[in-house]
């Protein structure tokens, strides 16, 4: 035999038994409820004392990217009030530095439309004059070439002066006004057609009734940078559809083109100043689409990018309440 195994049950007769029972129940579980407790006190204290810095933190995350506003020190927590006063001192110097860029594009803007406006009409009267057949090709090329150089110089100016009037700060104060989209989408072809016929482009109507309170001037701009941009890029003998009405609850206005369209890759990109897409031929982009996304900014949106019909061109859409 290899030995004798020994069961002994515990039945709490056995001293040693009654010991280990009276040193856990005196000592061990009395520290471990106090330990659980001071735990649970050290969590609640953590907690309460950074309370007032996660509802600072979420009011700045909130935060629009171009909400300069302070934040109101009064009725933040005293703990935090040096943080928010501090805060509010930065807010005030990028807003003075913002501010002052915008008065100086504004500045510059309105000095260059004058100048511009006289320029133009001076190579417009040039380019009406009467040639002779027989050198009029070669005398006219120079002509179309300053022509087309004074038009985008007068754009751009008037492209910067929009920019800089379209800010979503000073807008909020601004009075909105019933605006009928189908009656802007109509105006803006009108303007546009003649541009669109000289490159021989389709530039077509797809709208119903509806009307929002918004900027009507706002808009007016944010669809003519569209329209202008779409005639501008599609290719010769192309397409432009100029829509408004109603999709999902929301008004819209939205114009598609079936033009080379935008890789996916640079579909984010388009929207920054002055982005030129790859392989387009002419002056770039300018800042057209990133006056058409602040516009939608001030109301409260933004621009949605996506390829047109069957994959082809750009589809520019804005949704707007109302």
């Amino acid at each position: 035999m290899l030995g004798e195994v020994v069961i002994a049950v515990a039945d709490g007769s056995d001293p040693r038994q009654q010991w280990a029972r009276s040193i856990l129940f005196k000592v061990l579980l009395p520290n471990l409820v106090l330990i659980a407790a001071a735990a649970f006190a050290v969590g609640w204290a953590v907690e309460r004392a950074l309370k007032p810095l996660l509802a600072l933190k979420e009011a700045v995350e909130r935060r629009s990217p171009r909400d300069l506003s302070g934040i109101d020190e009064e009725s933040s927590p005293e703990e935090v009030r040096p943080l928010v006063h501090s805060l509010n001192r930065l807010f005030r110097l990028v807003n003075a530095q913002a501010e002052s860029q915008r008065r100086f594009v504004a500045d510059a803007a309105h000095q260059l439309r004058t100048p511009l406006a006289g320029l133009q009409a001076q190579v417009e009267a040039w380019g009406a004059g009467g040639q002779r057949p027989s050198d009029a090709g070669a005398a006219q090329r120079p002509v179309h070439k300053l022509r087309g150089a004074t038009r985008r110089t007068s754009q751009l100016a008037n492209q910067l002066l929009a920019l800089s009037r379209a800010d979503v700060r000073g807008m909020h104060s601004q009075p909105t006004q019933l605006v009928d989209l189908k009656g802007l989408c109509e105006n803006l072809l009108e303007i546009h057609l003649d541009a669109a016929t000289a490159r021989r482009i389709d530039l077509g109507l797809d709208v119903e009734p509806v009307q929002v309170m918004a900027h009507e001037w706002l808009l007016r701009e944010l669809l003519s940078n569209l329209v202008d941009n779409a005639v501008k890029y599609t290719d010769e003998g192309g397409a432009v559809t100029i829509r408004c009405g109603r999709r999902a609850g929301l008004a819209f206005l939205e114009v598609e083109d079936d033009g080379p369209g935008v890789t996916a890759a640079e579909m984010p990109r388009i929207l920054e100043r002055f982005y030129r897409v790859q392989g387009t031929q002419g002056e770039g982009n300018g800042p057209g689409l990133a006056i058409a996304e602040e516009i939608a900014r001030v109301h409260q949106s933004h621009l949605h990018l996506q390829p047109g019909a069957g994959g082809r061109g750009l589809r520019v859409s804005l949704m707007l309440p109302g």
